[in-house]
């Protein structure tokens, strides 16, 4: 219905992003674009219906250098102007809202997330938080403490220089903006490699932020893959920090590669996140929640709660109300303005899906509006009702529209399932005992809980993860607080004496 719509789009690419991209590379190196230096270069199709939207430079090693050495080089003038800083991002915010249409569209195309979301969502979301940080970026001050003794410490935070990001593809421009906005605003660079996947929202913004007047070198961006140029990124000397959104595996390999260099991590990872189903539930908004919460995006939202724990005498119930909501769901065309769910990101994501969902007991909840585009990497949502609990399914992140239904009989036996994992991200609690909702709070092992409610959030709300999925905080004032380092002063007044003797030298 929409193919002639996808078309148009794919044909206008040349003018949604900088004409340069085009005419000299990809890769945003102090201001300007260029290609890879050895030319290298791959191709970025759209997961709707796989077809080619545009070639990418596929930065090495020695684009990483360049990258890193532009940042660096105007690393201690934009660190000396915070008031500079705050007008800058809000206006970068301005652009964001004002390219709205533009930014949504080519993250529909490069991400398959429905234009619903992109245009409107995603893009307050990411304007937002270059305003919030705005707020904040003249008044991350420092301390003092009264030490006695005529002595005073001063307590002073200031940039660490330039930052090495790595992002996901599953939300190209959320993703991108939690990692820009509070790192500049801090008084850092950044050298950030968006995922191969979806790239080119990316590319937009900074298009965006340039025009917006922000400084040459401060945002530097490089396309490619991330043995290639995330990697040297990661281990680079002049990079002081890292922060890394994506799977556990390479989160691990990024802490270890970094741990050698001792430099600084932060890493969001991804989870196996629970939802929790009492019997004095509200079930109809949990079941609402629940069915949110595993197939927004498709399942590819690293805080899914698609792990639904309900207890036992109300499993069937709580099953066929799912089933009827999620039937309702329009899966397709995310051009389409009424589509809630669109594509997976790629064919392999597609093929890990298949894989891990080959031997459960489900049903495909959404057959009544599962309208999948020819050569897309459409999966329709699935509702499973059985599974052993030491299968890959149970213990993996699938990243998919899946839903897992587990019954419980004890409030214990629901903690002990919902911290059966090795990760903790997030979990969404639906009862109507208050005490329950504390015990809840002090039970879960997950940076985030959700009483009656899922998916609710702000930009001041700290998001991180335990266990195994991550290291460090995004968002709010915590996030920018990992962006500074810290540095005392001991100032006294008065005489300094020694503890040792202070007897004097025969001449």
């Amino acid at each position: 219905m929409f193919r002639e719509e996808r078309q148009e789009m794919r044909q206008n690419i040349r003018d949604l992003l900088p004409v340069e991209c085009f005419r000299r590379g990809t890769l945003w190196i102090g201001g300007q674009w260029c290609c890879a230096t050895d030319g290298g270069a791959f191709a970025v199709t759209s997961p709707i219906d796989g077809q080619h939207l545009m070639v990418a430079s596929r930065a090495q090693a020695v684009d990483a250098d360049r990258a890193v050495r532009a940042a660096d080089a105007v690393a201690a003038s934009w660190a000396s102007d915070s008031g500079k800083r705050t007008g800058l991002l809000l206006r970068i915010a301005q652009e964001i809202r004002k390219h709205a249409q533009e930014l949504g569209t080519i993250e529909t195309l490069d991400s398959g997330r429905p234009i619903s979301e992109t245009t409107t969502d995603s893009v307050q979301h990411a304007a937002e938080l270059f305003g919030y940080y705005a707020g904040l970026a003249d008044k991350l001050h420092g301390s003092t403490v009264p030490m006695g003794n005529d002595a005073t410490a001063l307590v002073e935070r200031e940039p660490f220089g330039v930052i090495g990001a790595i992002s996901a593809w599953n939300y190209p421009l959320l993703n991108a903006a939690t990692k820009i906005a509070p790192i500049i605003a801090c008084g850092n660079t950044i050298v950030l490699k968006p995922a191969e996947q979806s790239p080119l929202v990316t590319l937009l913004l900074g298009a965006l932020m340039q025009q917006a007047g922000l400084p040459d070198g401060v945002v530097n961006i490089i396309t490619g893959f991330g043995a290639e140029a995330g990697a040297p990124l990661v281990t680079h000397p002049m990079v002081s920090k890292i922060s890394f959104t994506g799977s556990m595996l390479t989160g691990r390999r990024v802490a270890a590669a970094a741990g050698e260099a001792l430099k600084g991590v932060i890493l969001e990872l991804g989870g196996k996140s629970p939802l929790i189903v009492f019997d004095d539930a509200d079930l109809p908004r949990a079941a609402s929640a629940a069915v949110f919460s595993t197939f927004k995006n498709a399942g590819q939202t690293c805080t899914s709660c698609a792990r639904v724990l309900v207890a036992r005498p109300l499993m069937d119930q709580f099953a066929r109300l799912c089933g009827s909501i999620a039937a309702e769901l329009r899966i397709g065309d995310p051009f389409d303005p009424e589509t809630q769910v669109g594509p997976l990101i790629s064919a392999e994501q597609l093929t890990r899906v298949r894989r891990l969902t080959a031997d459960v007991d489900a049903w495909h909840a959404c057959q009544k509006h599962y309208r999948p585009v020819e050569g897309g990497h459409f999966f329709p949502p699935m509702i499973v009702t059985k599974h052993a609990l030491d299968s890959d399914f149970a213990r993996q992140e699938i990243f998919g529209p899946v839903m897992a239904l587990r019954p419980f009989d004890t409030d214990e036996e629901a903690w002990q399932l919902a911290n059966d994992t090795e990760y903790g991200l997030a979990a969404s609690v639906w009862t109507s005992s208050l005490r329950r909702a504390e015990r809840a709070r002090r039970s879960l092992v997950s940076g985030i809980v959700w009483i009656n409610c899922a998916h609710t959030l702000s930009n001041g709300t700290p998001i991180g993860g335990h266990k195994a999925s991550g290291l460090g905080i995004e968002h709010g004032v915590e996030a920018a607080e990992q962006y500074m380092k810290v540095k005392t002063s001991v100032i006294m007044s008065g005489g300094w004496h020694s503890p040792f003797s202070t007897r004097s030298a025969s001449p």
